[in-house]
């Protein structure tokens, strides 16, 4: 007695009993029979066709998932820049600190990545800072009468003391600052997961490990000196062409971008963040290796 019978597309499958399978199968029971209980009975032969179809795109699909991806288009040492007039806001209670400055970060990134989250692929080597030669370059809020100093910074706090690395003067106010050499932590690339569908994706989701500023200003009410260090991750999302694979830029995700006051107090807020959006150069395109 059948006990089941369920049918898909081309082929069908049958629960049916021992007694069932003789039936079916006239004088070979043995085709249909699997021992004792239950049997499986294929309706049509179309079925293995159907799961080496299905067992070779499985193949595919899984093969598709562990390639890396490939960063093309970078010169010789992996070099490649990212430039964006880049918004710091801290806001606690009534206080509201805002700087707006043209950023650029050098960067170092791995020809190929690997789709596996918290990878390595590269690091922060600059961060060039366009402040003019009195901060007028940098835009600020109402409660920021004057920009003194925006460090980024390549160790934390020692003893109270910052401790920062070499910068160059570019001309005009644009101060060049290296932040490699210090704790190994700080300014690393860590990737996170891709958006979009294999083998074409949309964006890839990243983080700034170790981002750590220094900021002095005099505030505007009293003409008091502020000095504050933040330290946290920048989140962002490289943004990719999904028919050529040509990168767009990158967007800080200012939602999950959180830096913390290492120190600093009174008129220094809690917490800070980022938001901008990068032009990246040279030209990349992304693949899949």
């Amino acid at each position: 007695m059948s006990v089941g019978r369920d049918t898909h597309g081309p082929y069908s499958v049958a629960l049916i009993t021992d007694d069932q399978a003789r039936l079916d199968s006239g004088n070979r029971p043995s085709d249909h029979q699997t021992g004792k209980g239950w049997g499986l009975h294929m309706g049509k032969p179309r079925l293995l066709v159907a799961f080496i179809a299905f067992a070779l795109a499985l193949s595919a699909s899984t093969a598709t998932a562990s390639r890396s991806i490939q960063v093309r288009g970078l010169p010789i040492g992996g070099g490649a820049s990212a430039a964006s007039l880049l918004t710091f806001g801290a806001t606690e209670g009534a206080r509201a600190l805002q700087l707006i400055c043209d950023v650029t970060l050098l960067r170092t990134v791995a020809s190929s990545i690997p789709k596996i989250a918290g990878t390595l692929f590269g690091k922060v080597t600059g961060v060039a800072i366009d402040r003019g030669i009195n901060g007028e370059h940098c835009r600020s809020g109402e409660f920021i009468r004057r920009l003194l100093e925006i460090i980024p910074l390549r160790e934390r706090a020692v003893g109270g003391v910052l401790q920062f690395g070499t910068h160059t003067e570019l001309g005009n106010g644009v101060l060049l600052y290296v932040v490699t050499g210090g704790r190994p932590e700080l300014w690393k690339l860590i990737y996170d997961s891709f958006q979009g569908t294999l083998p074409r994706i949309e964006g890839i989701n990243f983080h700034i490990q170790g981002v750590q500023f220094k900021l002095r200003v005099q505030e505007a009410l009293f003409g008091i000196l502020i000095e504050c260090l933040y330290e946290g991750s920048v989140f962002g999302l490289i943004r990719i062409q999904r028919e050529t694979g040509a990168v767009t830029g990158a967007t800080v995700v200012e939602e999950r971008t959180r830096l913390a006051r290492v120190l600093g107090a009174g008129s220094c807020a809690e917490r800070s963040t980022f938001r901008g959006t990068f032009a990246i150069r040279p030209a990349l395109t992304i693949a899949l290796v």
